[in-house]
């Protein structure tokens, strides 16, 4: 989305100077103190719009990470919100997203030209909704996970009914998910798988079926990394020289650094687990991890999509995920990975033993799985996509 016009004076037929208003912008919105899959998957199509403006909380790693990528920011305030931390936490989570949508409406009022607000996940959705009342602005919803279940749900539905006029979602379950009865959700709601750039990656260095296994993303309670534990005690027992390695750590809330605490300490007290499970926290650098090792292992039982699922295929990695909503969507049983029952650990040390004793079907898998990178999940056509998307929604703001 290169060369956006802006405003400007032209002359008319009889040469009388007439003044054009601007031609709308973009205004990006994340809520993000640390930036994650959403954004990075957003990044191209950022460097791509040169009028790129990002509302973003000041002073945080996803403001030093955009400006150091050269795109413009303009500060809003984090503010905690939360529907899991009782009535008092959710009234007050209320009160502080209030505060959040009159601060992102201040910065909508300075920013006229900012016709489209294009919101990177469901929390800026929800402040843009209230924040663009009255203010003639389009809103775009980019729509990466479940809703919250029962009423802060419900309440969700209704907010985009009143004011996103059109929403992106990165999978199938998840547009179902959050369009549910609503013929007027899903006609603004369309599908727009993440990708990534298959020239980062070098399927010629994992060595499939290799007792080598990889866990990537967050260390929380939702990614069930719990569940990797459990797979590692199984297979350790067969295969002694197993090892398996947890490539990322607790991020953003006090419950999954707590659990991170427990996961470490189940493991420390186990001399198998403790000779088998190695965590290596966090790499800003997947393409270059994911090359050492042997195969993928998933565990999250409702993952939305699984960036972390396309970029093992994409490392040439052989995949074992469940079989349920975003990866059953990518993977193919038998053909490009493996799938099992979702939470069944038994049955996912079954499906990574297959691997390690079965060397060709490991080999044959992984070459399928990037195939499958290179014919679906290439981020240049999920680039393509949203650019087309914002220029339409531009176009009409």
């Amino acid at each position: 989305m290169r060369g956006t016009l802006t405003g400007g004076a032209v002359r008319s037929p009889n040469f009388a100077l007439v003044q054009c208003p601007p031609v709308a912008k973009a205004l990006y919105v994340i809520q993000q103190h640390d930036y994650s899959g959403a954004e990075i998957m957003h990044l191209s199509l950022l460097t791509e719009d040169h009028d790129a403006l990002v509302a973003c909380p000041p002073d945080s790693r996803t403001e030093a990470w955009l400006r150091g990528h050269g795109v413009a920011t303009a500060p809003l305030q984090f503010r905690s919100l939360r529907h899991s931390g009782g009535p008092v936490e959710t009234v007050r989570s209320a009160g502080r997203g209030l505060r959040s949508a009159l601060e992102l409406r201040r910065l909508l009022r300075a920013h006229r030209d900012r016709r489209l607000v294009y919101c990177i996940s469901l929390r800026p959705g929800m402040l843009a909704a209230l924040a663009a009342i009255g203010l003639r602005r389009r809103v775009v919803w980019y729509v990466t996970d479940f809703l919250p279940p029962g009423a802060v749900g419900a309440l969700t539905r209704l907010l985009a009914l009143a004011g996103c006029d059109a929403a992106v979602a990165t999978s199938e379950a998840v547009r179902s998910d959050f369009v549910r009865r609503s013929g007027t959700l899903g006609r603004r709601t369309r599908t727009i798988t993440p990708g990534v750039d298959p020239t980062r990656f070098d399927p010629s260095r994992p060595d499939p079926g290799a007792p080598r296994v990889v866990v990537l993303g967050h260390v929380s309670p939702t990614k069930r990394t719990d569940i990797a534990i459990d797979v590692a005690a199984i297979v350790a027992r067969a295969v002694p020289e197993l090892r398996m390695e947890i490539l990322g750590r607790a991020q953003f809330r006090d419950e999954d650094f707590a659990f991170e605490r427990e996961i470490h300490a189940r493991v420390a007290a186990d001399e198998r687990l403790a000779a088998s499970v190695v965590f290596s926290g966090y790499t800003d650098d997947v393409p270059s991890a994911l090359g050492t090792f042997g195969l993928f292992l998933h565990c999250r039982p409702d993952e939305p999509f699984g960036v972390a699922v396309i970029e093992a295929m994409a490392a040439g990695l052989p995949v074992v995920a469940p079989a349920a909503a975003g990866p059953a969507e990518i993977v193919e049983h038998g053909r490009t990975g493996l799938l099992y029952p979702p939470e069944d650990a038994q049955e996912a040390a079954l499906q990574v033993m297959s691997l390690l004793q079965d060397r060709a079907l490991a080999r044959r898998l992984a070459a399928a799985g990037r195939e499958a990178v290179l014919e679906r999940f290439d981020e240049n056509r999920q680039i393509k996509r949203l650019a087309a998307l914002v220029q339409e929604e531009v176009a009409v703001a």
